[in-house]
């Protein structure tokens, strides 16, 4: 501090020196600010030995001392250049000299791939950085990203093209369930870091991959943000300023869609009636919420979109389902849809703890919906609502009454004393084939079928005599179309 006060009066090539360097660390220590470090708080900071790595850990280390987070340094020798070993070493020592501690992982040649280096590395390197986090308990991990790479990774991802939630950058987010993954340098370029680095006499090793053309991010740093900042030298300014405003409005647009997908929830699936009431623009929203929860962020195409959409549209088509994966799937089921595991579908089987119906009470069906028998005098007050009624006379009835899975080789009695299989009745009710061999029948003493309940009553073989005593069986529906 002393040089730098009396270098204001005597050489003004000091001046701009201790002006650069007062500037980029009070600014470094305005965005760690908001970390609220202290000397309590660990935080791991990867360090590569390049020149951003190694500037990060020096202003985290110059930090004042009520500032100063326990450092653990998490290195990653990937055995890609011959330099590799003398960057270790480096590391090595500095952490000694600085009385830091230091966690090394070595990623041997012989589990390199033979493609897809890049990606591989980047697993090997975070699934490092995780056990460290989760050893020391840290609260942060700190890489060296900056705003030049900020640049290369919004230019790269727009080129490529992909979703909008894609197109996102360089961020902060969860590594662990207690350490966030923070990029403290993404306000500053490479050029900053470098005149730091030069003017602190911070010592860095180059990677020499960094010149290999064939990577495509080496030609976006190397030739199309060169042009670009010389097109716009606040380039950098501007990319950033865009990502912020991209963060902002996606993460309203998410959390209202979340909202929206709550109030379409039910037991198994989503209401397709309330989801169509919502704008266009908010169904594709909320579809893409629900897909994402469920398949993972940008799993599902824009062409499986499109089709989803256009059946939930089409009321001509109440069931249809459509292939997502070869383990997925999508299904509208009348006033329900959503995305299914296809061993899921076909495991799914009608779930009735107590079969036996008891007179004058409600027996429920899960997913289904419930069904009673009741005397005249003991009918439910309201039966506005109920879907159908059966009437039967007391020569009818063979107690008791159970509800049991429908075989599909099962008939039903037809009025001209004829039978129709169960398969046949369900495929022509348009029936999901994944409900078709639970779909509930109601069955008397002798299992004989008195009604596929919701679709087709069976015709019995006393008629009704109504000189005897009535008797109503009440089906009441879950979201289920009347189809007879």
């Amino acid at each position: 501090m002393q040089n730098c006060r009396f270098g204001r009066a005597f050489f003004k090539r000091v001046e701009g020196e201790c002006t650069l360097k007062g500037r980029l660390s009070n600014k470094f220590n305005l965005v760690i600010r908001d970390y609220e470090l202290t000397p309590k708080t660990t935080v791991v900071v990867g360090v590569s030995t390049g020149v951003d790595s190694m500037v990060l850990l020096t202003l985290l280390e110059n930090l004042p001392r009520s500032k100063r987070p326990q450092i653990v340094i998490a290195h990653v020798n990937h055995k890609l250049r011959k330099q590799s070993e003398e960057e270790q070493a480096f590391i090595e020592a500095y952490a000694k000299e600085h009385h830091l501690k230091l966690e090394i992982e070595v990623w041997p040649v012989a589990k390199h791939p033979k493609t897809g280096i890049e990606n591989a590395a980047r697993k090997v390197r975070y699934n490092f950085f995780t056990r460290i986090a989760k050893q020391t308990g840290a609260r942060f991990l700190f890489t060296a990203h900056h705003a030049d790479d900020q640049a290369e990774t919004f230019l790269l991802k727009l080129v490529r093209g992909g979703s909008l939630q894609q197109l996102k950058g360089i961020g902060a987010r969860q590594l662990t369930e207690q350490t966030q993954i923070q990029r403290p340098l993404l306000n500053f370029s490479k050029i900053q870091i470098r005149e730091f680095a030069t003017l602190n006499h911070v010592k860095w090793y180059e990677d020499q991959t960094n010149a290999d053309q064939n990577l495509a991010r080496n030609r976006m740093r190397q030739e199309i943000v060169p042009r670009l900042k010389q097109e716009n030298p606040q380039l950098l300014a501007h990319i950033q300023s865009y990502e912020n405003q991209l963060q902002i409005l996606m993460r309203a647009t998410r959390q209202h869609a979340q909202e929206l997908v709550q109030q379409l929830i039910e037991k198994d699936g989503f209401k397709t009636t309330l989801f169509l009431k919502f704008s266009l623009e908010w169904q594709d929203l909320v579809l893409q919420e629900i897909a994402t929860k469920k398949l993972g962020a940008g799993q599902l195409t824009d062409a499986q979109r499109y089709e989803i959409l256009q059946l939930l549209h089409n009321k001509q088509k109440p069931t249809g389902n459509i292939q997502i994966s070869h383990q997925l799937v999508f299904m509208k089921n009348y006033q329900q849809f959503g995305f299914y595991l296809a061993n899921e579908l076909q495991k799914k089987s009608l779930e009735t703890p107590d079969s036996m119906l008891k007179l004058n009470q409600w027996h429920e069906i899960s997913g289904y919906g419930k069904v009673g028998v009741f005397e005249a005098d003991e009918l439910p007050q309201n039966l506005l609502d109920t879907s159908q009624v059966m009437k039967l006379s007391e020569n009818q009835i063979e107690e008791p009454f159970s509800v049991e899975k429908s075989s599909p080789d099962e008939n039903l009695r037809l009025k001209a004393g004829g039978h129709k299989v169960v398969r046949r009745v369900l495929m022509d009710a348009k029936v999901p084939i994944a409900q078709r061999e639970s779909w509930p029948v109601l069955v008397d003493a002798n299992h004989q079928p008195i009604w596929l309940l919701g679709i087709r009553k069976s015709w019995l073989k006393e008629p009704f005599d109504d000189q005897q005593k009535p008797y109503f069986i009440i089906w009441k529906t879950n979201n289920l179309e009347e189809l007879n």
